[in-house]
């Protein structure tokens, strides 16, 4: 038993599942299922470890790491950490011994390629030897790439705490604790150690939350990642219940279309449980901090040409040996250096498992390779829309950037059923059949149709709060002038080998202009002009998502494709 007692299957949904499925508890799933789940790593906290993460890697030798991101925010924000990482040793990962170690490696390393790559005026386009070596040793052994991803900003990086005595007893409410526990005032870890017992884990109670580490140390940005986190607990008790589904209709079962409508009615009410967990974003997470401070160390480095990275990140190896080049060799900034020049996508909510689950139950369909981004380089005309077509859709490409047997659970549901095309294929030839027959569906079919179309509705009515979150952090900011406290904040500092640039005009442009997501993607432009910041308005680009896609399109699409899913019959 983890130290945190893990969410039992119903408690996620207690207050939304109704009396007729508070009976289906893990024991009333076929032991196959609930072997599958384990298998694929699906804890009963659905996508989310069993127990929280490891919070310290317990091995000493790893203490340069855990003490620079103990104090990760403040390094930033003084504009030392660049120099800070530089000066770390480069360490070997054959002293990670369990996979909860090689997590905390990751997370811990996700957090310095991006502090490192977006934490001055302009980015490093360069990943110094003591960062990239061991992320990328470490992103082979997990099967993910080298980059910061849901799973590292989200999935791994949260611990649960205690409810004050006040609160077991019932007397007062629960305060939450939105700082950081990396946090200087956080208490001291010794090696394996992990906070209080809790009496009972509830992932879904953002008062019991805490993440483990953030770029800037704001309540804004922990409340960010720990909504999600709350949302993937939320969601976890409908897992088994939408693979019974899918079990019924592949066996043709005498009651599949009862079970699957029952199973979609529950998931209409898990989907509606989860969008009021993502409205719970405006409690805790300010817009402007959000968009100047958070979102731009959640870039990645594919498709943002725009702010400093058209070839997107070296990741460098160190120098090359004397003699004649070698295949993955570079000449970087005059050196010849090992390494390799890589471009990934951002962390997003669509690296999201649970969601993209709900997807390929349902048999929503998405096609956009989400690629229409101005930040995504040059060309035109038919033979980039050619390249268009030959790339992976978004959906499918993401699942790259999820924990390896996540996807591959992902990839077995998309199998399930009647193969590809979930329940909505189910459904279809279930209309079908009763067209060719000549007859009108009978109650049973009536039920099962109006059931998947509810489930379809729901889900775009999830995106629709989606959008609506964009539009209040993103678009809405985008728009309006950056408060004086936050322009100097926003000016940044350089440092680091990836800032060094060309000439003393190279040098004297880094600090006169902030270039990061934000300021590429806004209508304004923060400049110092006379010595005096100042913000000036200009036309600005179509936004960019932090996976490089072209923000408000791309969501919109991806709505239209899920209730376009829900046209089924008459």
């Amino acid at each position: 038993m983890s130290s945190c007692e893990p969410l039992p299957t119903s408690a996620a949904s207690k207050q939304k599942a109704s009396s007729e499925s508070e009976s289906d508890s893990d024991s009333s799933f076929p032991d196959h299922i609930q072997s599958l789940l384990n298998k694929y790593d699906v804890t009963t906290n659905g996508f989310l470890p069993e127990g929280p993460p490891l919070e310290v890697l317990p091995d000493e030798y790893y203490a340069p790491w855990e003490e620079l991101i103990g104090r990760l925010p403040e390094s930033l924000d003084a504009g030392t950490f660049r120099e800070e990482a530089d000066r770390l040793p480069i360490l070997e990962t054959d002293r990670l011994k369990t996979e909860g170690e090689w997590r905390r490696a990751y997370v811990v390393l996700c957090f310095f390629a991006h502090g490192y790559i977006w934490g001055g005026s302009r980015p490093s386009e360069i990943l110094p030897p003591p960062i990239s070596i061991p992320l990328l040793a470490v992103s082979s052994h997990l099967d993910l790439p080298p980059i910061a991803t849901y799973a590292s900003l989200n999935l791994w990086n949260f611990r649960c705490v205690p409810p004050p005595s006040s609160y077991l007893s019932g007397l007062l409410p629960p305060s939450p604790p939105l700082t950081p526990a990396s946090s200087s005032s956080s208490p001291s870890l010794t090696s394996g150690s992990q906070q209080p017992t809790c009496a009972k884990f509830d992932p879904t109670d953002l008062s019991r939350l805490q993440t483990l580490h953030t770029f800037t140390g704001t309540p804004s940005e922990s409340w960010f990642y720990l909504v999600s986190v709350a949302m993937e607990a939320q969601g976890a008790y409908i897992i088994p219940t939408m693979l019974r589904a899918l079990q019924a209709i592949g066996q043709r079962s005498e009651n599949w279309k009862e079970t699957t409508t029952k199973a979609l009615r529950e998931l209409v009410k898990c989907v509606d449980a989860v969008g009021e967990l993502l409205e719970r974003m405006y409690e805790g997470c300010e817009p402007m901090v959000f968009y100047h401070r958070i979102r731009p160390f959640l870039a990645g480095s594919k498709g943002m040409s725009a702010v400093g990275l058209p070839k997107g990140v070296f990741y460098d190896l160190g120098p090359a040996a004397e003699g004649l080049g070698e295949e993955g060799e570079e000449r970087v900034q005059g050196e010849r250096r090992k390494g390799k020049w890589m471009a990934y996508r951002g962390g997003s909510n669509g690296q999201s498992s649970l969601i993209q689950f709900w997807d390929l139950v349902l048999g929503v369909e998405h096609v956009s390779a989400g690629n229409s981004s101005p930040h995504s380089g040059s060309g035109s005309g038919s033979g980039k829309k050619k390249e268009q077509q030959k790339l992976k859709p978004f959906h499918e490409e993401v699942r790259e950037y999820m924990p390896l047997k996540h996807r591959q659970f992902l990839s077995l549901v998309s199998k399930m059923g009647r193969g590809k095309g979930g329940i909505r294929k189910a459904v279809m030839e279930m209309v079908e059949a009763a067209e060719q027959e000549g007859r009108e569906l009978d109650g049973k079919e009536s039920e099962l149709q109006k059931a998947f179309q509810d489930a379809t509705r729901a889900l775009a009515g999830f995106r629709n709060k989606h959008l609506q979150i964009v539009a209040r952090y993103i678009v809405i900011p985008s728009r309006q002038a950056v408060p004086e406290g936050m322009v100097r904040k926003m000016m940044g500092r350089g440092g680091g080998r990836g800032s060094d640039m060309e000439g003393k005009e190279r040098k004297e442009e880094q600090r006169e202009r902030v270039v990061n997501l934000a300021t590429a993607s806004s209508g304004l432009q923060l400049r110092k002009e006379g010595g005096k910041e100042d913000v000036k308005e200009r036309a600005g680009p179509e936004l960019t998502g932090t996976g490089g896609t072209a923000l408000l399109p791309f969501l919109k699409q991806t709505r239209d494709e899920t209730l376009k899913a829900g046209e089924v019959g008459r």
